[in-house]
Parts: structure tokens; C-alpha cells; sequence
């Protein structure tokens, strides 16, 4: 995928992720309403790291959290096989790194995702 920007970014997330009610947001508290109301969320961080391959051409990485709303790790698993199969090719995943998320006093299992994109 080669987007220019955050709405394309997340137009794709939602295009893969039919289907499988995921809410996709750039907004944290969007995020945190959807995991809190029992609903796995990917929440895309809105500023890229940028690598300048030329003047004219520069990558940019990408960083996004995916969230389940369970703490049962055998429930998480599940909702994260196909939230990730779905991703990986919708958004040409580098990296899906497991985590845990804190969101008040419960914490949620997790990835963060990173994936990049070419701009000229």
C-alpha cells in the first residue's frame, strides 16, 4: 500500500477490516470508548517516522495499536488471528510486537503494529 495520508491509512484499515467490527480510529478516546464497550479497536497513530531516501522520495513508518477488549488470553488469540491476517495485507504489516495496554485500572493484551509507506 502507498498512502499519503492518515484518512487513506485509515479508509484502507476499514476496507480489510469489514466485517470483522473492529472499530478504526486516529482518535485515542474513540479507541478507548470502543475497548471499554466490549469491542476490539486499532487506533493509528497519526505522525509517521520519516526516512528522506532522496530529496524528492522518503518512507514513511507508520505505528497503529490493535486492543481487545478481554484480558483472557484464549479469547484475545481469537480476535486477533484474523484482526492481524486481515491487516497484514491490507496494510503490508513490517511488525505486529504483542503488548499489554493499560486503559484506567485493567489492562488489555495488545500489538503494535508498524507498517510503512512510500511517498514521492
Amino acid at each position: 500500500m502507498i498512502a499519503a495520508t492518515i484518512a487513506e491509512i485509515l479508509t484502507e484499515a476499514t476496507v480489510a477490516l469489514d466485517g470483522l467490527e473492529v472499530e478504526v480510529t486516529d482518535q485515542p478516546h474513540d479507541a478507548v470508548s470502543a475497548v471499554m464497550a466490549g469491542a476490539p479497536a486499532l487506533l493509528v497513530l497519526s505522525g509517521p517516522a520519516i526516512e528522506y531516501v532522496t530529496p524528492r522520495r522518503r518512507t514513511a513508518t507508520w505505528t497503529a495499536w490493535v486492543i481487545t477488549p478481554t484480558a483472557d488470553p484464549t479469547e484475545a488469540t481469537g480476535m486477533f488471528e484474523p484482526i492481524l491476517d486481515a491487516l497484514a495485507e491490507g496494510l503490508l504489516l513490517d511488525r505486529a510486537q504483542p503488548e499489554t495496554y493499560d486503559i484506567g485500572d485493567r489492562t488489555f493484551p495488545g500489538y503494535t503494529l508498524t507498517f510503512t509507506t512510500e511517498h514521492n
